[in-house]
């Protein structure tokens, strides 16, 4: 989710209409997302704006956004995935423009209704999705091509909140009020946070030592990701992550359903379903459920701490913690010891 940034959405209108040639004549912010965006309705279409703010994080959400490019259009010309969004260049062929001080990526618009919450629904489905795309990494991008580096398991997100928490945890009255609520919000679950953090490093630890193929993993497929067409079709959208990583980077979020799904994923991915014992690694498997939820946090707290310059910014962003990140980071140790039994 998203706050709207500070961007007359007349001016947004008059630069699609200046650099597109679109007749766009009414602009609907849209908050969802990690990136702040409109759809644009003119006479004979829609389409859909990201709007990349003259921040830092606009700054790094850019260069993910276009190196993203090449690889949907690969995605789509080789067959691998047609389901994906389209980005549209302007009438000289760049990949975005200008708003004001914003910059302005065009899509084409998918008519759709996001699964959300009802995701996990699609399953199978989307375990399918994912085998295609890792059977088809031969064909795509190679990893410096890609929005992300290739998996390392380094994992520096949780170095980087360890020295955000430090100060937090030791308070002061003189940080902003957003910064002393996000302390406040916190500190009941410190000891929560710092077990995740050394279990997330002996994850890293482990996975680091097993050898691993990687593949093309989008690396964000939930439900907010997904998009049902009214031909049924199954759309995955934000491949802004997208990087080489072993296959358990894309599966860890089915892990509710994964043995259940696993054999539609087998069937898609052929040979590039993972050959070592059992299938898949549950370390490997293990890091990604715990890694994800610090590294959400990691991002937000970055974002109160060094960042943001309005309130509503703050609050935006403590409100994502408190209904998300935290309840997932609680929940992360039961859920990993349920994919273990399942998996046994």
């Amino acid at each position: 989710m998203s706050t709207e940034p500070l961007l007359d959405p007349a001016e947004l209108l008059a630069a699609v209409q200046a650099r597109y040639g679109l007749d766009m004549r009414r602009a609907t912010f849209l908050p969802v997302g990690t990136a702040p965006a409109y759809r644009l309705e003119g006479p004979a279409e829609c389409t859909f704006a990201k709007v990349m703010p003259p921040t830092p994080y606009g700054e790094r959400l850019t260069r993910r956004v276009l190196a993203e490019w090449p690889l949907l259009r690969a995605l789509r010309e080789t067959g691998t995935l047609c389901h994906v969004p389209a980005l549209r260049p302007t009438v000289t062929g760049e990949a975005l423009t200008w708003a004001a001080d914003h910059r302005v990526v065009l899509y084409d618009w998918i008519e759709g209704n996001s699964l959300g919450a009802d995701g996990e629904t699609a399953g199978p489905e989307v375990a399918a999705l994912l085998g295609r795309l890792h059977a088809g990494t031969p064909r795509l991008p190679g990893g410096e091509f890609l929005p992300q580096p290739p998996e390392a398991f380094l994992a520096p997100f949780v170095e980087a909140l360890q020295r955000h928490l430090e100060p937090l945890w030791r308070g002061g009255a003189a940080a902003r009020p957003g910064v002393r609520a996000l302390g406040a919000l916190l500190e009941p679950h410190r000891h929560d946070i710092e077990a995740m953090m050394d279990r997330t490093r002996r994850l890293a630890q482990a996975a680091r030592a097993q050898p691993s193929s990687l593949v093309v993993c989008h690396t964000d497929a939930h439900g907010g990701n997904l998009m049902r067409d009214p031909q049924g079709q199954l759309w995955l959208i934000d491949w802004e992550m997208a990087r080489l990583a072993p296959p358990e980077h894309d599966l860890w979020m089915l892990h509710a359903r994964l043995p259940e799904v696993l054999p539609a994923y087998q069937a898609a991915a052929g040979k590039a379903f993972p050959a070592s014992a059992g299938g898949l690694s549950l370390d490997r498997l293990g890091f990604y459920l715990c890694a994800r939820p610090l590294e959400d946090l990691a991002e937000d707290v970055h974002s109160i701490v060094q960042e943001h310059s309005r309130a509503e910014q703050d609050e935006h962003s403590l409100e994502i913690i408190s209904r998300y990140v935290l309840p997932a980071l609680l929940r992360a140790q039961d859920d990993l010891e349920g994919l273990r039994r399942a998996l046994a």
